[in-house]
């Protein structure tokens, strides 16, 4: 990579990153240029993993300490409730979020 001469680079932070964000195709919002909304189907996609990822970490988890104390299966069915509440969660937060379109200033 060749850097520009100091002389030439720009001064502040925010001049750089605003080129940065230029050069990257990324406008002030955060969001890329071409796109702005995410399809249905990537949503769900998305949800759909939320659920089982936090449900596969909570029988692994389970499995693992019933394994380690031998109280087959008390922790697997504990963490599965857990996994399965954290994927429900997770799936709430992120459809709370995709109502509104708030600036992280607002958010405070």
């Amino acid at each position: 990579m060749d850097d520009p001469p100091r002389a030439e680079r720009p001064e502040s932070f925010e001049e750089r990153l605003q080129a940065a964000r230029d050069r990257a195709g990324l406008n002030g919002k955060g969001e890329a240029a071409g796109g702005g909304r995410a399809s249905p189907w990537g949503i769900g996609l998305r949800a759909g993993l939320e659920v089982v990822s936090a449900l596969a970490v909570g029988v692994g988890i389970g499995l693992a300490l019933d394994w380690w104390l031998a109280t087959r299966p008390l922790f697997l069915v504990l963490f599965l409730v857990l996994g399965g509440a954290a994927g429900v969660l997770n799936v709430y937060r992120l459809m709370l979020g995709r109502g509104t379109r708030r600036s992280n200033a607002e958010r405070g």
